[in-house]
């Protein structure tokens, strides 16, 4: 399911730069896929792991001892 999800946005954001080339760009298409592209891209990165949070423990740990 997530590789159809993420085939129709890379779909919609080509579209999107296709519909920048033409001389009248429909503004409402470029507006979707700018915020289907962010909410992706929010999506993405709350999967990958944070560094912030380690190097936090580090520190509390280099302090204690």
């Amino acid at each position: 399911m997530k590789f159809l999800i993420y085939i129709a946005v890379f779909g919609l954001m080509f579209w999107a730069l296709v519909e920048q080339t033409k001389s009248q760009p429909n503004i409402y298409i470029q507006i979707v896929a700018v915020l289907v592209f962010f909410f992706l891209m929010m999506y993405l990165m709350n999967k990958t792991p944070s560094n912030s949070n380690k190097d936090n423990n580090e520190q509390n740990n280099e302090q204690g001892n």
